[in-house]
């Protein structure tokens, strides 16, 4: 009965092949560690190291040739969200360098926001240029992110933005290993947490003055998190790594006054340049 049952589930499982998270995972488990940059705890990425791992173009070419219209919900995230993040270190890697308006090369960029043409802040045309084709269709890391916030026919899930890196010292830490369909709630709430656990980025809470310091993020996309949850306090008090803490937000929500912490777009890692890059 259990044979039968395994092999009429099999021809389901071919007709909606996955990417390669196998590859993904050991170019993670290779090239990603703790450490810290500008006085920030955070993940490292090491992209000249992931540049040159055949293992990262196996994987962002299993992108390529997916039936994305298959995916379960659990997988469409899980690709999604590790193709975001391949792909934002992709963009370093083929873009490392910083040119002139003479096209002069002026050393690696110091940050992803450098790229393309850049007016201010974050604002840049890096977010709209083609990163990577998923399922035939090419995809600007924008594209990602819109798409995961409305993944039809699914609904959102906020802790999405846990999960994504855009490459900068402030973003969650990449995780290091693949995110998995079989895991990935598991994997979602992990990466939560571990944002709020970072107190230089992610979640400082002063009880004198009833301040809460968040990643800016939780004010860039405020309203994923009211939506999720009815306010941005709700929606993290379940992840709050420490007891104490969660305790002392859930008795005082009235009073918590949110402020962000200043975003910082450099790099989290050393863009890959020679200067013997071509200009764009």
């Amino acid at each position: 009965m259990v044979k039968l049952l395994i092999l009429a589930l099999l021809p389901a499982a071919l007709a909606c092949p996955l990417p390669d998270f196998d590859a993904w995972d050991r170019v993670i488990k290779a090239h990603v560690r703790p450490g810290e940059r500008e006085g920030i705890a955070l993940h490292l990425v090491d992209y000249q190291g992931i540049g040159e791992d055949p293992d990262f173009g196996q994987f962002v070419s299993s992108l390529a040739g997916l039936n994305t219209s298959c995916l379960s919900r659990n997988a469409t995230y899980a690709t999604f969200m590790n193709a975001y993040n391949a792909l934002a270190i992709k963009m370093v890697i083929d873009h490392p360098c910083k040119f002139s308006i003479l096209h002069k090369c002026e050393g690696p960029i110091a940050s992803i926001t450098d790229i393309g043409v850049k007016i201010f802040g974050p604002a840049s045309s890096v977010w709209l240029k083609d990163a990577g084709v998923i399922g035939g269709k090419a995809f600007s890391l924008q594209a990602i992110e819109d798409f995961l916030r409305s993944p039809a026919p699914f609904s959102e899930d906020a802790r999405l933005h846990a999960c994504i890196v855009c490459a900068s010292i402030s973003c969650p830490n990449v995780r290091m290993e693949a995110f998995r369909p079989e895991v990935i709630d598991a994997q979602m709430s992990a990466q939560l947490s571990d944002m709020l656990n970072n107190t230089k980025k992610g979640m400082l809470l002063d009880r004198g003055s009833f301040e809460l310091s968040l990643s800016k993020i939780f004010s860039w996309y405020g309203k994923d998190f009211v939506t999720a949850a009815g306010s941005v306090l709700d929606f993290i008090l379940p992840y709050v790594p420490c007891i104490s803490d969660r305790d002392f937000l859930f008795a005082n929500k009235q009073k918590i006054q949110l402020t962000y912490f200043k975003y910082n777009w450099n790099t989290n890692g050393v863009a890959p340049c020679n200067c013997t890059n071509p200009a764009p």
